[in-house]
């Protein structure tokens, strides 16, 4: 008689046998039986119509856009276009501006009596301002005051034109609010904003202790705004 003996691999035996089956023919796993493996094509990137660019015309054949064609385009800026005086100011602030800084003080003379007014810029780089503006005319006079405060420096920076007659005059700029709130401030005398026409046509009086409010067209970017007296003394808020 024949006795046969059946071997049976031992568990750790089988391990190696099923990751060598992995390795070896993944196809075989992966792929449905009775069937057979199928390669895609891999994708390809498709160019679909450009428009043209901006200021050219569109006359011109869309397919010259998706070769190597020529062509230039530009930008144009939706705001309002800077006069050339408006330029020429802006250029002379960015010279002659002065940083500063939260609870500090500076301080611009005059000593030439032709100097009869200045103008003052105060901005930020979008933080709160803060500032306290005062004109110095000689020893413990100081004949204009204002204190102004803007939420939002770099969106509505602020500007004001102050006459100082008789000279010599001091202008003194404070910094009231926090360190970590300095603005950039310039005073000159020279390309002052002057009030336009129709500022002076439709000048009003206002009466002690009275309100005025005056609306305007969401379009509007900046308005003007003229505070004059017969000689009395004067005391106003200006708020947006």
């Amino acid at each position: 008689t024949t006795t046969r003996h059946h071997l049976q691999p031992s568990p750790s035996r089988r391990l190696p046998m099923l990751f060598a089956s992995l390795i070896v023919a993944p196809a075989l796993l992966l792929t449905p039986s009775g069937s057979t493996a199928l390669r895609m094509p891999s994708p390809m990137m498709q160019l679909r119509d450009t428009a043209a660019p901006i200021g050219t015309s569109t006359t011109t054949d869309t397919a010259n856009y998706q070769g190597t064609a020529n062509y230039q385009g530009r930008v144009v800026p939706t705001g309002r276009q800077q006069s050339i005086a408006q330029q020429a100011r802006a250029k002379q602030a960015q010279e002659t501006e002065i940083l500063v800084q939260g609870g500090s003080l500076r301080t611009w003379s005059y000593r030439n009596p032709a100097v009869d007014e200045v103008q003052v810029t105060l901005f930020t780089e979008g933080r709160p301002l803060d500032a306290d503006i005062e004109l110095w005319h000689g020893p413990d006079n100081t004949p204009v005051k204002m204190r102004v405060y803007v939420e939002n420096g770099e969106m509505r920076p602020f500007s004001c034109v102050i006459e100082t007659p008789r000279g010599p005059n001091t202008i003194a700029l404070r910094n009231i609010g926090q360190l970590e709130f300095p603005f950039a401030a310039n005073v000159f005398h020279d390309r002052i904003d002057q009030p336009s026409n129709e500022c002076l046509n439709s000048a009003t009086t206002i009466q002690g202790g009275a309100l005025r409010t005056y609306p305007f067209d969401p379009s509007v970017d900046s308005v003007q705004i003229m505070l004059t007296t017969d000689g009395r003394p004067l005391n106003a808020r200006i708020e947006l």
